[in-house]
């Protein structure tokens, strides 16, 4: 089944940032509310304009992380009254787009995601070593 966004943000680079409300009941009248952005990214080598890539970098950022990569972001509250939820839920997006929705809206970000996610896992397999 296919979730509905809850709001649906299309950004000038081509990329789409979907809200989704993903509360559930937890009681006979309260909730907890969960507000869940996404954003999926295809790895591309037109993705990468800041600094040029080789074809073996590329393969390994692709090997690494799969195509496409997604962008996650969650908020939540808990105990949230019924007569409350739909408030606090717009509450929670209006925060979230305040907060982070400049930086999701740069052309820059699924770029820099992408490198920070290669950069992070290249880390950390180092560190299992």
């Amino acid at each position: 089944m296919e979730r509905i966004p809850y709001k649906k943000l299309d950004f000038d680079y081509g990329r789409s940032l979907e809200i989704f409300d993903d509360s559930r009941k937890i009681g006979a009248d309260a909730w907890v509310v969960i507000m869940t952005a996404t954003m999926k990214i295809p790895l591309e080598m037109s993705l990468f304009t800041s600094e040029p890539l080789s074809d073996s970098k590329f393969d390994d950022i692709l090997n690494i992380l799969g195509s496409p990569i997604e962008y996650r972001y969650r908020l939540e509250r808990n105990m949230i009254m019924d007569h409350e939820k739909d408030a606090v839920l717009e509450n929670l997006v209006n925060t979230f787009l305040e907060n982070t929705g400049r930086y999701v809206a740069n052309p820059k970000f699924p770029e820099k995601l992408a490198l920070k996610e290669y950069k992070d896992r290249v880390e950390k397999r180092k560190r299992k070593r």
